[in-house]
């Protein structure tokens, strides 16, 4: 009776050794989806920044002649400059982010190791609680029999009763400090090869970082050697200026006979158009991707609006209404308007494409409002690629701008 005594005694003693249930916090986990969103953002823009830059490049390359390729850099510079600019900008930020995300890996590492060595604390605690269970069974004479031998040394049914259920609960707890003892490594585990990840990816950020410095550094002398090529450029813009006030007679006397000559050939055009009824309506953009105006109608007895833009070179010119091509010349390639087109849409309603680099029609060809007849180019009197369009009504130059309607 006194070893059925001491037995109860033990198992009470345990149960009380059994801990309250204790669920860890869950800590904050490094959230940088957003940075990650924002890097990958940056990547695609720079990514299209270069894809542009090297598309401006290829057109340089490819010019065949040094004065073609003068005219493709003097026309771009501006925009290179900024593409660079742009790209300095994305690499400024894309260090900044990814710097800001090795702190805060290093930050997680710290808190993973904290919460490593709280883990094995807690390990080491729950194996001593396991070995202090074994002990007691031991000392109680062990296993299923001590189990079995309280159950049948009940003196009442109300007894064996309360007995099942002190050996149901210490055989729960067993079961569930083996499973918290599985499931603690197993987070142990999961803590290291976080630390380890978080390493990597320190690395990985480092090596980026330093990428992005070396990229940056060469973005720097590309952008020097852009502003060299934008102060040779005003040099150039400088001296036409003067070579043009030094010659202003002479240059004044070629527009005038190029006038002459333009009037004339514009005067025949009318002696069949007058006869046509202009029925184009409002007229279309001459261009489908150039919509800077440079030089307006009028300025400086200017006879039509200038049109260019980035990348303008080799880019299509757009027939701007339904006509007939009455001149398609490329006979003077490096006067007047250099290589130009001619379209009479009746009425007595011309219109003018000049300084073209290719032309794509031919006279007395019938074409329509939006059609391709010729590329972008700097032919002619001119300082860079770009549209001189004109629009002439009974040989009176007048306002594109009265005209189209984009």
């Amino acid at each position: 009776m006194s070893k059925r005594r001491r037995l109860l005694a033990g198992l009470l003693a345990l149960m009380l050794l059994l801990p309250l249930p204790v669920h860890a916090d869950e800590g904050d986990e490094l959230d940088n989806s957003a940075a990650q969103d924002r890097l990958a953002e940056l990547n695609n823009s720079y990514k299209e920044l270069e894809s542009q830059k090297e598309k401006v490049d290829s057109q340089i390359n490819s010019a065949r002649t040094e004065r073609k390729r003068q005219e493709i850099i003097s026309a771009e510079i501006d925009g290179q400059i900024n593409t660079t600019t742009k790209q300095i900008e994305l690499l400024t930020e894309r260090i900044g982010l990814l710097t800001q995300q090795i702190g805060q890996l290093n930050g997680s590492i710290a808190q993973k190791q904290l919460e490593m060595e709280a883990k094995q604390e807690e390990i080491e605690g729950t194996m001593e609680l396991f070995k202090k269970r074994m002990r007691a069974i031991y000392m109680s004479g062990g296993g299923n029999n001590t189990a079995i031998g309280m159950m049948l040394g009940a003196e009442s049914y109300s007894q064996m009763v309360i007995r099942a259920e002190v050996v149901g609960r210490v055989a729960k707890h067993d079961r569930e400090l083996l499973s918290k003892l599985d499931q603690d490594l197993k987070e142990l585990n999961e803590l290291k090869n976080g630390i380890e990840q978080d390493k990597q990816e320190i690395e990985q950020n480092k090596s980026a970082v330093e990428d992005d410095k070396t990229e940056m550094a060469v973005k720097k002398e590309e952008l020097d050697s852009q502003y060299q090529m934008a102060r040779d450029k005003v040099e150039d813009i400088a001296a036409q200026e003067q070579e043009y006030l030094a010659n202003k007679a002479e240059i004044q006397k070629k527009l005038n006979l190029l006038e002459a000559e333009m009037r004339a050939i514009y005067d025949e055009i009318n002696k069949e158009s007058v006869n046509v009824p202009y029925t184009g309506g409002t007229m279309r953009w001459p261009s489908p991707s150039l919509s800077q105006i440079t030089t307006q109608f009028g300025e400086g007895g200017h006879t039509g609006i200038d049109i260019t833009g980035s990348g303008a070179y080799g880019t299509p010119v757009l027939a701007a209404g339904d006509g007939v091509v009455k001149v398609a010349s490329v006979q003077n390639p490096d006067s007047g308007y250099g290589k130009y087109i001619i379209i009479d849409h009746g009425g007595g309603v011309q219109t003018l494409y000049a300084h073209c680099s290719l032309l794509g029609v031919s006279v007395g060809q019938s074409v329509s409002a939006g059609q391709q007849i010729a590329q972008v180019g700097s032919t002619g009197w001119s300082t860079g690629p770009h549209i001189h369009f004109e629009v002439r009504k009974n040989s009176q130059a007048v306002n594109p701008l009265a005209y189209v309607g984009g």
